[in-house]
């Protein structure tokens, strides 16, 4: 009797053992991250328009795009093949590109692939069109800049150069460098 009685105590100390085993674990199980990353947008929306007026209830500008992410986290806008307009009564801008990201912080719009800016002015007969791979539009001075290479046309003559800046308020276009001209 002896003997079964040490089996006994061995049998309890078999599941103990791998009690202790299981408990001394020192791994954690891993818990879902809830947060979410800075390139997961806190929403989206599909066509989207929006229209700013000013005191007088007149429209100043129209957005549109084909999609819209915000970054609440890093206080930013991107936009996928937007187009905005620019009104007054004297000009109607018109800008278009494959990217947009809006800074909220500055009220700069980063303007990049195939952007295009046609200008339809009541001094000018045929439209203008400026053409360059990037632009800067701050919308505080409501000025547009580029230090990348700018085509002007008008159906006329085309200018090309390197950098520009523009007043989009008095209608004023500056080249920066290697500019030329040709007529059409």
């Amino acid at each position: 009797m002896k003997f079964l009685k040490g089996r006994h105590i061995l049998w309890l100390l078999v599941p103990a053992a791998f009690m202790v085993a299981f408990l001394w674990d020192s791994s954690v199980e891993q818990k879902p991250d809830f947060v979410a990353a800075d390139n997961d947008p806190d929403y989206y929306l599909v066509n989207t328009t929006t229209l700013e007026f000013n005191p007088e209830g007149l429209r100043t500008r129209k957005f549109t795009s084909e999609k819209t992410s915000h970054f609440k986290d890093i206080m930013q806008t991107r936009l996928e093949q937007p187009k905005f307009s620019m009104m007054s009564p004297e000009q109607n801008w018109k800008v278009s590109a494959n990217q947009a990201v809006s800074n909220e912080l500055s009220e700069q719009l980063d303007l990049s692939g195939n952007v295009t800016i046609t200008l339809n002015s009541k001094e000018s007969s045929p439209p203008m069109t400026l053409s360059m791979p990037e632009l800067r539009v701050d919308f505080t001075t409501q000025t547009a800049f580029t230090d990348s290479e700018v085509e002007l046309n008008n159906s006329i003559f085309r200018q090309t150069a390197k950098g520009m800046s523009a007043d989009l308020k008095s209608n004023t276009i500056e080249f920066k460098s290697q500019v030329v001209s040709e007529e059409l």
